[in-house]
């Protein structure tokens, strides 16, 4: 077997690095060390609490960073931008058997027909995928509300109209695809999303990320409609975010929040931040 090339072998060494762990430790010279946490967005009861540990190392810190800060305004706007304003439908998008699915998945929700029917496909998705109303808060919003209550600063990464472009800007070829293909398959993306919460709950980052892979392998006809979302949601983002949470790391002391998966691996934004000159370094 050929040896690996020196770059081949950082990668792999940095794809192993970054398979496990949920909060991380980073630091820089002349800078108060900061932490990253990895949070999952499930309606799991068992995921809406940090551990002792990490609790305590957000009560030490100086700032919070999430994701997004949705206000009233953030919250008309994105909905706004997920229907479309002029006479097309969903229903003509997806077919009236397709349409019939999601307003028998979007029923408990309490969704108008008219209204789903104005309903983009990623705003159709999205809906799909809201937690219920009888499910715990949210872990990023639990965050929000204690670090305002102790008036620390609040900041976000990634502003409403970003937001909106990951999703808005999708061909609408994969937006159909992809809601149709979650559509006939919601009980095995239901049973994906509770094997996820067990490999989360395990801090296993690499477990999470085959899980995805092993259902994304089994339907090649998606693949490439999956790759076109991977792309846009999770690498693409990363890298927004190495970059934007550095202005919170240069302060010293501040906790980020953000997906697990994008920790994960060679394209996260723990391995891009050791690029741009960070040490990084596990704790829980």
């Amino acid at each position: 077997m050929a040896a690996l090339s020196a770059p081949a072998l950082d990668v792999f060494a940095r794809e192993r690095r970054f398979e496990r762990g949920l909060l991380w430790r980073v630091t820089r010279k002349r800078q108060a060390p900061s932490h990253v946490y990895g949070t999952i967005h499930e309606p799991d009861a068992r995921v809406s609490e940090m551990p002792a540990s990490v609790s305590a190392t957000f009560e030490r810190s100086r700032s919070l960073m999430v994701e997004f800060l949705p206000d009233a305004y953030a919250q008309e706007r994105f909905l706004e931008a997920a229907m479309f304003l002029d006479h097309q439908t969903l229903e003509e998008k997806i077919g009236a058997e397709d349409f019939a699915r999601v307003l028998e998945q979007l029923a408990p929700i309490g969704l108008a027909r008219e209204f789903v029917n104005q309903l983009k496909p990623w705003g159709a998705l999205i809906n799909l995928r809201r937690a219920p109303a009888s499910a715990p808060t949210g872990l990023d919003a639990q965050l929000i509300g204690q670090a305002r209550a102790r008036r620390r600063p609040v900041a976000q990464i990634e502003g409403v109209e970003e937001q909106i472009f990951t999703f808005d800007e999708c061909p609408m070829e994969s937006q159909v695809a992809l809601l149709k293909h979650s559509l006939a398959h919601r009980d095995e993306l239901i049973e994906l999303a509770a094997a996820t919460v067990d490999a989360y709950l395990e801090r296993d980052l690499a477990a999470i990320w085959r899980l995805r892979e092993r259902f994304i392998a089994r339907y090649p006809e998606v693949a490439a409609h999956q790759a076109i979302m991977t792309k846009r949601v999770l690498h693409d983002r990363s890298v927004v975010m190495a970059y934007r949470m550095q202005s919170e790391l240069r302060r010293g002391d501040a906790f980020v929040a953000l997906g697990a998966l994008h920790l994960y691996g060679s394209r996260g934004v723990l391995a891009l931040l050791e690029r741009d000159g960070y040490r990084t370094a596990r704790m829980y």
